[in-house]
């Protein structure tokens, strides 16, 4: 079994969203009804804080234990009851992963996990949190919102997260542009305001402008289904643009500390 079809159903596949088992993907379900005890997956623990390998658990696992499990395990599908994955953390066991899925014929469908998809996400977005200031919080909300399956909702958030940021190169363009035109700005439409800030902005913003566009018609027009699918990928945009503001700063960082060394190291050279 891939790595790609373990981490599926524990990583991937969404509370209550039902999973059609079918030819093609029938290989995702069988091998933790068959033989679970071989599967495994590298996730994020949240008691280590790092990331690590979760192997399938059960207590004194052998053939006949093996046996006894899948007749379980079959009774619970035949019964349409809940079915428990316990997994364990390779560095410490007891640090645990667990998610329940509801077999009904050819439909899979996860009914609870430990942690939370927005529990797995929010470290990643740690890093934001110089950047984003006071918008950090937002982009956590957007995060669980999302997770909770509330595509629009999350949507408000990542678009106020957008706008802040447009609004605060705006500011930079005005402290160094004696000629700025605020009026000329604020009567644009967003496209044009960022073009108008073309030179202060990220180029992957400025090349992928419509982003805004998206976050709004998920706002106004899109359904709560076709926001959870979009939402992956304009999290990544945001990242992206946020992944650039962190780079620019660690370069200005870096550019004022060579300047400050040359100063001094001359000045103590030509004493």
């Amino acid at each position: 079994m891939s790595y790609e079809l373990q981490h599926y159903l524990p990583l991937e596949l969404g509370l209550y969203q039902p999973l059609t088992v079918n030819e093609e993907n029938t290989s995702i379900i069988k091998p933790y009804i068959k033989n679970p005890l071989k599967i495994q997956f590298d996730c994020y623990c949240i008691e280590c804080k790092k990331e690590t390998t979760f192997k399938f658990y059960q207590d004194k696992f052998d053939q006949y234990y093996t046996n006894q499990y899948q007749m379980d395990i079959e009774r619970r599908i035949d019964s349409k009851l809940p079915i428990d994955f316990i997994f364990k953390c390779q560095r410490d066991e007891s640090h645990v992963f667990y998610f329940t899925l509801l077999i009904n014929e050819d439909k899979v469908i996860k009914i609870g996990q430990y942690p939370s998809f927005a529990d797995l996400q929010l470290h990643k977005i740690n890093k934001y949190r110089t950047v984003l200031k006071n918008d950090y919080r937002d982009f956590s909300k957007a995060i669980r919102l999302n997770s909770q399956e509330i595509g629009a909702g999350s949507f408000v958030y990542l678009r106020r997260i957008f706008e802040n940021l447009i609004e605060e190169t705006r500011q930079i363009a005005s402290e160094q542009e004696a000629n700025w035109e605020n009026n000329v700005f604020e009567g644009s439409r967003m496209d044009n305001k960022i073009k108008l800030l073309k030179d202060y902005l990220p180029d992957i913003l400025v090349e992928n402008r419509s982003l805004y566009a998206i976050l709004s018609k998920g706002i106004h027009e899109l359904t709560e289904q076709e926001c959870l699918d979009l939402f992956p990928n304009v999290q990544l945009a945001i990242e992206l643009i946020l992944d650039e503001k962190i780079h620019q700063k660690e370069k200005q960082l870096k550019i004022s500390s060579v300047r400050n060394f040359v100063s001094t190291t001359i000045e103590k050279l030509k004493s």
